[in-house]
């Protein structure tokens, strides 16, 4: 007899469930630092941070997302005053995307964060079970990515 599929156990739920938590701890640490961005926007501004004056479009390519949601993440982050856009200078149809000095200074204070996100999340797993986790998230992401 077949076995019924259980979506509340599966794989896939289970791995959703941890990433929300993640994204909503996470959250609150930079909530209560009193930071003026949100773990999505975060996830933008830390390639910037690794490499300042990338394209929207690659900013989508490097943070998964569609150039829909990365065009709203900019327009808001642009807002704050954290980034602006600036013309490319071989290619006018093309805006690069800058840390302003705002931007620049929530680095370290966000890392911490971010850094305290994955520790506290991974408390009481060894470092053979940490390999490990990674090891097959990484092969689920290459069978499907």
């Amino acid at each position: 007899m077949a076995k019924t599929f259980k979506f509340e156990d599966s794989f896939g739920r289970i791995l959703g469930v941890a990433h929300t938590s993640m994204f909503r701890y996470l959250s609150k640490l930079m909530k209560d630092q009193e930071l003026p961005i949100t773990p999505e926007q975060f996830s933008v501004l830390s390639h910037l941070w690794q490499k300042d004056g990338l394209q929207q479009s690659e900013l989508a390519i490097c943070t998964n997302r569609n150039r829909a949601n990365v065009t709203r993440i900019i327009d808001i982050l642009e807002r704050e005053g954290i980034v602006e856009r600036r013309d490319d200078e071989s290619d006018r149809r093309v805006f690069r995307i800058y840390l302003t000095d705002k931007g620049k200074s929530l680095r370290e204070v966000t890392a911490r964060c971010a850094e305290q996100t994955i520790n506290d999340s991974l408390k009481g797993l060894t470092k053979e079970e940490i390999d490990t986790c990674v090891k097959v998230l990484l092969q689920v992401k290459s069978n499907v990515g």
